[in-house]
């Protein structure tokens, strides 16, 4: 394996995010979704949509002790729920911006509409092979490029509609990994309507008679393959378990002007990305330049904290060439500058081009270790509010079905090297 093609946490700037002082917070206002997604971590239904009042409670909790910037709006399908726009509403007028995912099968105009009025910040569509959409009874998707037609209209409606750039979330598992540089090359391509995309790695703990779960109160609870979003067979572990590392280094060897800028480690494991957060800086013919770097997010970070009293989240100001001025502080940024500098000597009107930054982000789920630890995201971003408590919305299966978080043991050295061997990057990405 090529060191060079892996990220140095040295050389970037972590997130200075905790759990009392985090931008996000994450609500799920029902548990009703019209489609299904492999890897789902909401698979323990039962509450259907949730009381507008019990929502506004969870908002107000969130932004009362994570001083949120941004509330995640998700489900379920949020768009089921009938009362969704004054749920933005409401947001809006706690003085905090809101992002809403969605499959966007339910999305329409006239819903958008009111939804931006509303002060809807953006919208983040979840389309991928993993999912089982009524759509593809026509497309019959095979591969991840199969969906790029669906996913254009999608960001041109979204665009359109409410002038809004559309940010896609993607599973990324090992059948699709290698098609992660063709889905930049698209989102490159359709930069007037695409803002960014979010690669999640599929991370399975397989059902094995070494490896035991309990609750809190340390009885043994009997996990089955699909009773909960991570539960998988063993054979399956081969297909889902794939590193941000392994993410980072594709992206990487397809395109060397990428850069990661920013990161969030793990609460055990020291070497581990649980987010990874990257960019390209692009022009609409294509045109790589490179990225800005971990300068330029530092600094963002640290103003907008001075000023507003938060750290930032979907940020509504779009820089377009004003990047550039970060030259004076950003090495990246004047690499970048000075490639562009060079394109345009080529032919001046190449400097009327619209520029604009795509954020990449890569997010690897929770890891149970060798030892039964489990690598959570340090300081995590979506955590959301139960029976009064915060917990992290990836387990919040556990809580509701069990009472509590879950305990690992692993108990057989069989069931330890099966561990170990998928959290180990996959020598062959690179070739």
């Amino acid at each position: 394996m090529q060191e060079n093609y892996f990220p140095d946490k040295r050389k970037l700037y972590r997130l200075p995010w905790s759990t009392n002082d985090n931008p996000i917070g994450w609500v799920e206002i029902t548990d009703i979704c019209n489609i299904h997604c492999d890897g789902c971590y909401r698979l323990v239904m039962g509450e259907g949509h949730k009381p507008l009042e019990k929502i506004k409670e969870e908002i107000l909790f969130l932004k009362k002790w994570r001083n949120c910037d941004g509330i995640s709006i998700a489900g379920g399908e949020p768009l089921t729920h009938p009362q969704i726009v004054e749920i933005i509403q409401f947001i809006t007028d706690n003085g905090m911006k809101s992002l809403m995912l969605t499959n966007g099968y339910a999305l329409k105009e006239d819903v958008l509409i009111r939804l931006k009025k509303a002060g809807l910040t953006g919208l983040s569509f979840h389309i991928d092979v993993t999912q089982t959409r009524p759509e593809f009874k026509k497309i019959k998707p095979e591969k991840e490029t199969d969906l790029n037609d669906l996913r254009l209209k999608c960001a041109t409606m979204l665009r359109k509609t409410v002038n809004m750039y559309a940010h896609f979330g993607i599973t990324v598992t090992r059948k699709n990994l290698h098609e992660v540089p063709d889905l930049l090359k698209w989102a490159i391509e359709n930069m007037d309507v695409v803002g960014g995309i979010s690669l999640i790695t599929y991370r399975g703990v397989p059902v094995h008679e070494g490896i035991e779960f309990r609750n809190s109160a340390g009885q043994k609870i009997p996990v089955l393959p699909g009773s909960l979003g991570y539960s998988v067979l063993p054979e399956e572990m081969k297909v889902a378990n794939v590193t941000s590392k392994e993410v980072y280094a594709v992206i990487k060897k397809a395109f060397p002007g990428y850069e990661a800028t920013a990161y969030l480690g793990g609460t055990v494991d020291h070497e581990s990305f649980k987010w990874l957060i990257g960019n390209f800086i692009v022009n609409r013919k294509g045109k790589v330049f490179g990225a800005y770097g971990s300068k330029t997010m530092e600094l963002v970070q640290t103003y907008y904290h001075r000023w507003f009293g938060k750290y930032l989240v979907y940020p509504k100001v779009k820089m377009g060439k004003r990047i550039f001025f970060m030259s004076l502080f950003d090495r990246a940024v004047r690499k970048a500058f000075g490639k562009f500098l060079l394109y345009c000597l080529g032919n001046p009107f190449r400097f009327f081009y619209k520029v604009k930054a795509i954020g990449i982000g890569v997010i690897q789920a929770p890891d149970v270790l060798p030892d039964g630890r489990v690598d959570m995201c340090d300081d995590c971003p979506d955590m959301c509010v139960f029976e009064g408590k915060l917990v992290h919305s990836c387990r919040l299966d556990e809580c509701r079905k069990y009472g509590s978080l879950l305990n690992v043991s692993v108990t057989t050295q069989e069931a330890k090297e099966m561990i170990r061997k998928s959290r180990e990057p996959e020598t062959t990405v690179l070739s």
